[in-house]
């Protein structure tokens, strides 16, 4: 049951939690990523230096590379990373080898934030309401339909500093919204069915990525987030970004169908997703079943050198 975790550059904490849940499969977890070195392989059981995804053999260096290391699940961790596995997630399965992205048209979605909006909408839940500039007051908030890390979304003013940005084309207009945001967790099995959700509240956002957030205790946030991962058709680990606005209720923002920088407090508090989603390919349905959950844990992040 051994796990590759690519475009693993610092991600040491996920590295870690995969080795625990792979040690009682007899498991080992191998990262890659286009760095010769990386502060995540020092920590793995091998590190391999890989092709760029759009490279000329890329897809055949890495099926090779699973079938040398009997690696049986690959684990994408950027977002550019994942239109690649989606497209090319059958050939890996008829290697034996399970990869933790959904679908081509699926992600395609889920990497659009408007998309993403339309489909939820769709299915009865609330996004953050998109507004007509011209008919709504200010502030408002700005984004862009693709892209990750909030780059290139802002809070707008008035109508001058509305208009400075010029032709808004694919910008998203939202009202601002002053309400408390949080991240959820959610597990999917790898046939796009929730198993279980654990809600996060950001206390210290830097460049998107949580660096203190706690666990809190969100039935209704949960159970919401468990009908979004069906309706999208997610699997294995995802992030969910949502406010809940105290006269709209629940808004979900966005999904990141992957493993979100600050998850291994989720992981941590009892959601377990390594361990668990080897269990699912290993053929235990135990894993289905809901763990406990440390409500209140706080995840404190900070910088730590390796040397080697």
């Amino acid at each position: 049951m051994n796990v590759l975790i690519t475009s693993a550059a610092a991600k040491v904490l996920l590295v870690q939690a995969f080795q625990r849940a792979a040690a009682p499969h007899g498991g080992k977890v191998f990262t890659a990523d286009m760095a010769q070195t990386c502060a995540a392989g020092l920590f793995a059981g091998a590190h391999f230096a890989v092709k760029r995804l759009d490279a000329d053999g890329a897809l055949q260096e890495l099926l090779d590379l699973c079938a040398a290391q009997g690696v049986r699940l690959i684990v994408p961790t950027r977002d550019g990373e994942l239109p690649f596995f989606a497209r090319h997630k059958a050939a890996f399965a008829t290697r034996g080898v399970t990869v933790l992205v959904p679908d081509e048209a699926r992600l395609a979605v889920c990497q659009n934030k408007r998309r993403f909006g339309e489909a939820i909408a769709a299915a009865g839940l609330a996004p953050i309401p998109v507004v007509t500039p011209g008919a709504s007051t200010f502030p408002l908030f700005v984004r862009p339909a693709t892209g990750a890390g909030g780059r290139g979304a802002m809070r707008i003013e008035n109508a001058d500093a509305l208009a400075a940005l010029g032709p808004l084309g694919d910008l998203l207009v939202h009202p601002l919204i002053a309400a408390p945001e949080y991240s959820i967790d959610l597990l999917m099995d790898l046939d796009g069915r929730a198993l279980q959700a654990v809600v996060r509240e950001r206390t210290q956002v830097v460049a998107g990525e949580s660096k203190i957030t706690t666990v809190v205790d969100h039935p209704a946030l949960e159970k919401l987030t468990l009908q979004l991962g069906e309706a999208l058709g997610l699997v294995g680990h995802n992030t969910v970004q949502a406010f809940d606005d105290a006269q709209r209720g629940p808004l979900f923002i966005e999904v990141n169908p992957r493993f979100g920088g600050a998850s291994n407090c989720s992981i941590e508090a009892g959601l377990a997703s390594p361990e668990r989603l080897l269990a699912l390919i290993a053929g235990d349905a135990r894993a289905r079943a809901a763990r406990p959950i440390r409500h209140g844990l706080t995840m404190y992040r900070y910088a730590q050198d390796v040397f080697a």
